[in-house]
């Protein structure tokens, strides 16, 4: 018996994972209790008063964890090969080394389910907003792609250019980021789950490198902090901001976050967030009619402004010149991690993204559905 109860002592720190794995397990079939207990509930507790407090700092907790990962782990193995010339004992302080790592990553796994990985399980936005996900016909896809078409032209219209005729933002992309709250603060009575602590977005220094990675923004859950790219084209940095911010909200999924990025932006009070907003939707709405006929998504290229499509060619061509082995591998672990978390279809759940758009517009009647 004592041995076991020393056995039991000395993998003690694995509880912390066995708990995050049931969770994992658990989760996915309770998604009306986990909506209640951990999004609303346990995920709120904890996310909003860390986020609101790591939203003071002006600058990105999460790349200074990054930028100094790698020294501090040289560090501590340095500080361990020490140790070791110095006793006898090696097996011991391996040993402990050893319990004292597992006991970090035990926790870590726990922490990231209650922090972001239980909000996977969430009800799914469609129920929660009682939007009809079903996609009747292109021809309906048509006429959102061309309402959607028109509302950014308009947009664009009330926006600055710079030299080469790109659009520039209005204010500064500090100001951008503080502001990217302001759609969700506006909607957050007519849908109480977006409703959250933390009010801005944080740039990425490094971003211009960041880019060759293909990533535009990303939700740090361990400090509940959303960094965005601010390298990217000035039309892509607003609709960023706001996606990332639907993660702060409890939002796991990227379909979720993109139709809430585009759902806050386009009611702002900004016509940089409106503009971005309605270029996200054009975007995935356009793609997906690509998809099906050339020649309908032709038909809609005639309802953009000339300024909308330098935008566009804007953005392809900014993509273009990071496309590489790095791009191809950060999209390929991320499309994994998105596998591992539920998401069957990888990284091209982003485009479910289309259904709830097009959900949306027929539940509002935004445009006729014949």
């Amino acid at each position: 018996m004592r041995r076991i109860g020393r056995g039991l002592r000395h993998g003690l720190f694995l509880l912390p994972a066995i708990i995050a794995a049931l969770l994992y397990v658990w989760l996915p079939h309770v998604p009306q209790l986990t909506e209640k207990v951990f999004s609303r509930g346990i995920f709120r507790a904890v996310s909003v008063p860390l986020g609101g407090l790591v939203a003071v700092l002006p600058f990105s907790l999460t790349e200074c964890l990054v930028v100094l990962a790698l020294p501090l782990a040289v560090t501590l193995g340095i500080l361990l090969a020490r140790r070791l010339r110095r006793t006898e004992a090696k097996g011991r302080v391996l040993a402990r080394a050893g319990k004292g790592l597992g006991w970090v990553l035990s926790s870590v796994l726990l922490l990231y389910m209650v922090m972001h990985g239980a909000n996977f399980y969430r009800l799914p936005v469609s129920e929660l907003m009682g939007l009809d996900t079903s996609i009747q016909s292109p021809a309906y896809l048509q006429r959102v792609c061309i309402d959607l078409a028109q509302k950014a032209s308009a947009e664009r219209e009330l926006l600055e250019e710079d030299e080469d005729g790109y659009t520039k933002l209005s204010v500064s992309k500090a100001e951008i980021l503080r502001l990217a709250d302001n759609g969700y603060r506006k909607l957050d009575d007519t849908y109480p789950y977006l409703w959250g602590g933390v009010w801005r977005t944080k740039p990425v220094l490094l971003s211009h490198w960041w880019s060759y990675t293909g990533i535009t923004g990303m939700y740090f859950p361990f400090f509940a902090e959303a960094n965005v790219n601010i390298d990217v084209p000035d039309s892509d940095i607003p609709a960023t901001a706001a996606h990332e911010l639907a993660h702060t909200r409890g939002f796991a999924k990227e379909d979720d976050c993109n139709f809430f990025a585009y759902l806050t932006a386009t009611h702002s009070d900004s016509a940089d967030f409106r503009y971005s907003g309605y270029m996200l939707a054009y975007i995935y709405c356009s793609n997906a009619l690509y998809d099906y006929d050339t020649d309908m998504w032709g038909a809609v290229r005639q309802h953009c402004s000339k300024g909308m499509l330098r935008d566009l060619g804007q953005r392809n061509a900014y993509w273009k010149q990071f496309e590489g082995k790095t791009q191809e591998i950060s999209s390929s672990i991320n499309n994994s991690f998105l596998t591992s978390q539920g998401e069957e279809e990888g990284v091209f759940s982003y485009d479910r993204v289309v259904q709830l758009i097009v959900g949306y517009y027929r539940s509002e009647g935004l445009v006729p559905l014949t």
